[in-house]
């Protein structure tokens, strides 16, 4: 029985496929994805037909992408629906210039999604957690996208917990967190392949700071065309094991 962690799958269904064949994910094992399984890639469709029929040992946590699928890209399509043309997309309507930017909705309308999947998908992402944290073998894991940092010290330098989500999906500053002592905070967003402080040059960056053990497991796979040491990683948590998918 493994604990596994993968991140940033945007869209490349067939790859995770693969991956989850090299780690050998059985029925026995657990998988968390710490966000962003679409936007990006050219399987969208496939990945979100996955996650109707998830299986129950798979987490999926809330990243950014499917924030804004779930809460702005959806209920825009959905408001403005009967001003899509098939050819040109939305005519017409006035829609926030940040609306569907890696164009995953129309992708999805296009295909013959229908306004009721759209908003079943949405529903299903709405349930997400924005984190989880683990014990195993004694030692306390964070799986989050971004960052994490906890409601207590959110609200004491903010003064209420208003924009702690942001944090959690948007936020670029993993060494923020700082209240543990031999905690590992494992992550994606921001990719390694090409980010100047998590280079890694497509590998797992990992790092120890402040007692604490920081691992950003997004390796950039859905840039693979432009950067070819891109790569998908999962990581086993029992032995903390790294897992490349080239």
């Amino acid at each position: 029985m493994g604990t596994y962690v993968m991140s940033d799958i945007h869209g490349c269904y067939d790859a995770f496929m693969r991956m989850l064949d090299k780690i050998g994910f059985g029925i026995e094992d657990r998988l968390i994805i710490a966000g962003d399984i679409i936007d990006r890639g050219g399987q969208n469709f496939e990945m979100l037909e996955w996650l109707e029929n998830k299986p129950a040992n798979i987490e999926v946590l809330m990243g950014n992408h499917e924030y804004d699928f779930t809460f702005a890209n959806v209920p825009a399509a959905l408001e403005y629906i009967d001003a899509y043309d098939q050819d040109a997309g939305f005519t017409g309507a006035e829609i926030d210039p940040y609306y569907d930017q890696y164009g995953t909705v129309e992708e999805l309308i296009r295909k013959g999604v229908t306004p009721g999947r759209l908003a079943f998908w949405a529903q299903l992402m709405r349930r997400f957690k924005y984190y989880r944290i683990l014990n195993i073998n004694d030692k306390k894991y964070i799986i989050v996208h971004a960052c994490y940092v906890s409601e207590e010290k959110y609200k004491r330098l903010n003064g209420t917990l208003e924009g702690i989500t942001d944090y959690y999906i948007w936020n670029r500053d993993a060494f923020f967190y700082d209240e543990g002592r031999g905690d590992t905070i494992v992550f994606g967003h921001t990719p390694t392949i090409f980010d100047k402080d998590y280079f890694a040059d497509g590998k797992v960056y990992r790092v120890k700071f402040q007692g604490n053990t920081f691992i950003n497991i997004d390796c950039g796979y859905v840039y693979k065309e432009h950067y070819p040491n891109a790569n998908l990683a999962a990581i086993r948590l029992e032995d903390e094991e790294i897992f490349y998918l080239d």
